[in-house]
């Protein structure tokens, strides 16, 4: 079969490229079934145009270089069973990574047009991420009660989402400013809006980094504005810097501050403890007695209880009343409306939880958990700061197993061994993976398992193109970032989302199609 053939194999691929895609922001199980379909139309491809090899030169074989990374991936983590002792954990985690082998293989050396698949899911993501973000808005602006970053994304993980928003976002960027087709910038608006709104909604800041990622990597690669690009580039670097001092701590300085109360209960302070609540330290102005008779007459809840979301109420409402800029004493609770006590008692925790949303919330929570820790809190349940704990329990067994890892069947007991040797302040609940792939792959199967990931992020990215597949290329390079940075924070391959956008534009983007026909 020819590129550009309309025969009954390339149809059978539009379909299953077609369905894989609507899939992707929607549901497991239809991906599932797209893959299905990308099988049968490789059964088909076989029927109609005969083995692999007819046809094919050795050359075109020998530049596949992303297919062959693959094999060797997958080869070395099937190998790597073999020095694990929980076999049934490994077969499991090969099975979720499947599809990091079954799309490229299917992709990279069947017959179909890569330009015209390309073109077909392109269209096909763009329609099905624009449909999921209008679904999600709709069910969160319908739910009652409170909402979670999950409750707004029902079908997958919001942070898989948003890898999927901001890489169609860019892909359309790109090809609007090649093109300045109306199609590209219908969905480009599309996407940004309904995607930029789901990103706030649900505070993800995997989406609002790669968004303006996305745009100055687009940028860079159509040649548009290089200055422009160098200067969002400096204006990036000022944000992150000012997040930075945002995040810096500022101790009190107790010398300032009342001795006693009215009622002439000695304050309590800490100057060596940073956390704030909008602008006011927590660990100041604490008259304990006081608190504690305030609240008695407010609420039939103990103080030395726990709230709705199950935390220490008493720190619940030190951190309310400090939010409020109140001291945390008999005459600070009183000056708290009955509203107010009924939400200290449901566990929120601070005034700005109720005046701030979205992405403004989700800052001012990380900069409760660097504080918290700063000032000696436990790491535990604060999404931040938590990967410290997991990065060091990571290098723990990196330092034990440096050659071959641990095998791929005991990368989640490895953790669980290196927690109890290291004391690990996190509670059972918390001790979680490294949400890092790239440290999950040195871990489960050594340097070389880190090497060959790498490898094929570089292949697909750089290697064996000609001149005349430099769209493919672009399109490659800036699926290649979206891809790393999001292994960078998470455990992307571990999931059938992730692995499954990850392996269905593997093979999507990684074949060459020179030297094909001998």
């Amino acid at each position: 079969m020819q590129n550009g053939s309309h025969s009954t194999v390339q149809r059978t691929y539009d379909a299953a490229l077609i369905l894989t895609a609507i899939a992707l922001p929607f549901s497991n199980f239809l991906m599932s079934q797209g893959a299905f379909l990308l099988v049968l139309a490789w059964a088909v491809d076989r029927w109609k145009n005969g083995p692999l090899f007819r046809g094919r030169t050795w050359s075109f074989w020998q530049s596949q270089l992303v297919l062959w990374g693959v094999l060797a991936l997958f080869s070395w983590h099937l190998l790597s069973q073999l020095w694990s002792t929980d076999w049934a954990y490994g077969w499991r985690a090969l099975r979720i990574e499947l599809p990091l082998l079954a799309f490229p293989l299917i992709l990279i050396s069947g017959r179909w047009n890569q330009p015209r698949g390309l073109n077909v899911v392109q269209h096909a993501l763009a329609v099905a991420v624009v449909a999921a973000c209008a679904a999600c808005l709709w069910i969160g602006y319908h739910h009652e009660g409170e909402m979670q970053a999950r409750d707004w994304s029902p079908f997958i993980s919001h942070i898989r989402f948003s890898l999927l928003i901001t890489f169609i976002w860019g892909w359309w960027l790109h090809r609007w400013m090649l093109h300045k087709e109306a199609v590209a910038a219908i969905f480009l608006t599309l996407i940004g809006v309904l995607g930029g709104l789901f990103t706030w909604k649900v505070a993800s800041l995997t989406g609002a980094i790669l968004f303006p990622v996305v745009a100055l990597i687009v940028f860079w690669l159509a040649n548009r504005g290089r200055k422009l690009v160098v200067a969002m580039a400096g204006v990036g670097i000022a944000a992150v810097a000012f997040l930075g001092w945002n995040l810096r701590p500022v101790y009190p300085d107790a010398q300032d501050m009342l001795k006693s109360t009215a009622k002439g209960e000695l304050y309590e302070h800490y100057p060596e403890r940073c956390l704030r609540e909008n602008g006011h330290h927590v660990w100041t102005l604490i008259a304990q007695t006081e608190l504690g008779e305030g609240w008695a007459k407010r609420s039939e809840l103990s103080i030395e209880g726990i709230d709705g979301r199950n935390q220490e109420l008493r720190m619940t409402l030190m951190r309310f009343l400090t939010s409020k800029g109140l001291a945390k004493d008999l005459d600070g609770v009183s000056q708290l409306s009955d509203q107010e006590i009924r939400w200290i008692e449901s566990g929120i925790p601070t005034i700005l939880e109720l005046e701030h949303h979205g992405l403004l919330r989700r800052m001012e929570a990380v900069q409760f958990e660097v504080w918290n820790t700063l000032d000696g809190g436990n790491p535990g349940g604060h999404s931040i700061v938590q990967r410290f704990a997991f990065l060091r329990a990571a290098f723990h067994i990196y330092q034990n197993y440096p050659v071959f890892g641990v095998g791929i069947g005991d990368v989640r007991q490895s953790f669980d061994w290196a927690y109890a040797e290291l004391k690990s302040p996190l509670a059972p609940e918390f001790r979680l993976r490294a949400h890092n792939q790239f440290v999950t792959f040195l871990l489960a199967g050594g340097p070389l398992n880190l090497i060959l990931w790498t490898a094929i992020l570089v292949a697909l990215a750089f290697g064996g193109y000609r001149p005349s597949d430099r769209p493919i290329q672009q399109i490659a390079l800036l699926f290649v970032w979206v891809l790393a940075l999001s292994c960078l924070t998470e455990d992307t391959l571990e999931t059938q989302a992730g692995v499954t956008f990850a392996g269905f534009f593997i093979g999507l983007l990684g074949r060459r199609s020179h030297s094909q026909l001998s």
